[in-house]
């Protein structure tokens, strides 16, 4: 009976002990991180404006970049855009305006990247160091690289220094929890989603953008999607 207990303990004991560890890895892999590279602008994308401010002025600072993008249409319609808030905030802190960019018409995630795209293509700058909160960055580096790649755009990963957020520790409380969950659930949408749709209408956008790029466009969208017609 002692035999049986102790290993009805052990078994629980490893059952838990699996369960957070296969917990915290997906904190890991939501989170993900490149080395830090000096890039052409540090892009903020809007949601939880305060990490994600400090920590792009915290990389401008360190010279990794010369210029900061913030990206992000208002919550309230009659009131700045969030890139705009998100803007003054770096003001406060110490960037000089001459040293930020903002682009107050995107939404959503997707939106941020095909509108950042343009931007960045639109001003010949041709890699970028993106922030956002670290349950989020995982699926905002599948959506930029969607509309970056076919532009020949560079993107690197780092998340947002936020204290609130543990990888390890992200199950234990909400709302944290429930964000991370829906995060996770979006990310799946995103990865069955055909990534093709996506590609072609970020391409037709750039091709707006930067009429005299056009053709270099279309010639590398089409080597990374052989067959499909680009117009």
């Amino acid at each position: 009976m002692r035999g049986f207990l102790v290993g009805l303990l052990v078994g629980i004991v490893l059952t838990v002990g699996l369960g957070v560890f296969a917990l915290a890895a997906v904190g890991h892999t939501l989170a993900v991180e490149d080395p830090l590279e000096k890039a052409d602008a540090i892009v903020a994308i809007s949601g939880d404006a305060g990490a994600r401010t400090n920590t792009a002025v915290s990389l401008w600072k360190q010279g990794f970049a010369p210029l900061i993008v913030f990206s992000g249409s208002a919550v309230d319609p009659d009131s700045v855009s969030s890139a705009e808030i998100m803007r003054r905030d770096a003001l406060r802190q110490g960037v000089p305006e001459s040293a930020t960019l903002i682009e107050p018409a995107s939404a959503t995630t997707e939106e941020n990247a095909s509108e950042v795209a343009k931007l960045m293509v639109a001003r010949k700058l041709r890699s970028a160091i993106l922030v956002t909160s670290p349950y989020h960055q995982r699926r905002a580096d599948l959506l930029f690289k969607r509309s970056f790649e076919p532009a020949g755009l560079v993107l690197r990963n780092y998340p947002a220094r936020d204290l609130e957020w543990d990888p390890n520790l992200w199950w234990v409380r909400d709302p944290l929890r429930s964000r991370t969950l829906v995060e996770l659930a979006k990310l799946a949408a995103e990865i069955l989603r055909p990534a093709v749709t996506t590609g072609s209408h970020v391409n037709e956008g750039l091709d707006v953008v930067v009429e005299g790029e056009a053709h270099r466009v279309r010639d590398v969208a089409k080597a990374a999607a052989p067959g499909q017609h680009v117009r």
